[in-house]
């Protein structure tokens, strides 16, 4: 049964500093002395946002014990990432080709993005920005980079993500596709448009 995403849990998801204590919580970090130490935070900043992640539902507790140990509610976070994916679908339809279209909306979602692929992937993201650094993201932010990223892989890596999860290739490619378009699409539209117009009216 589908739970209800408020706009209070989607404007949560939106901010890094939710988002960096919820992939701690992913990652294993689940108490709050352990979040607060890792991120150089104070303790009763990170409890009160463990608190209100727990309000909202997206982690619940594991243990209550002297210190409280959550876990991630992944059917809440799993249709927030299933949902965001499905408003780009119905957003950017129009600018794919019938037949494309129809790939990705006949797929199981589920099926062509899997769940467990979801989960990894955000245990990997976590790991890897701890080690690289970089621009703290708002949960669909990092949504978006992930299809970018799968748009970017090389042929080998492609093709062992495809097969190791089991995915339709043709279909994944054009979800992949559309998803990307909302990171630059827009502005490499207007770049080009720009450019097309280099010599006429526009040009100045």
């Amino acid at each position: 049964m589908k739970q209800h995403i408020s706009d209070e849990i989607l404007e949560t998801l939106e901010k890094p500093t939710y988002v960096e204590v919820l992939l701690c919580v992913i990652s294993g970090k689940n108490y709050a002395t352990a979040i607060a130490k890792f991120l150089g935070k104070k303790q009763p900043t990170v409890t009160e946002q463990l608190s209100l992640l727990e309000n909202l539902g997206i982690i619940k507790l594991k243990k209550r014990g002297k210190a409280k140990e959550y876990e991630v509610n992944w059917t809440l976070l799993l249709q927030v990432f299933y949902d965001v994916v499905s408003e780009v679908i119905k957003a950017r339809s129009q600018y794919l080709e019938r037949s494309e279209i129809n790939k990705v909306k006949k797929a199981d979602i589920r099926k062509l993005v899997p769940p467990r692929l979801v989960k990894i992937f955000l245990r990997e993201y976590f790991l890897t920005f701890t080690y690289l650094g970089g621009k703290r993201k708002g949960f669909d932010e990092i949504i978006f980079s992930f299809f970018s990223a799968l748009n970017n892989l090389d042929e080998p890596h492609w093709k062992k993500l495809v097969k190791k999860f089991e995915m339709d290739e043709e279909a994944l490619q054009t979800l992949a596709n559309l998803m990307e378009f909302e990171i630059n699409g827009v502005e490499q539209t207007a770049i080009e448009s720009y450019l097309d117009c280099v010599g006429e009216k526009y040009e100045s």
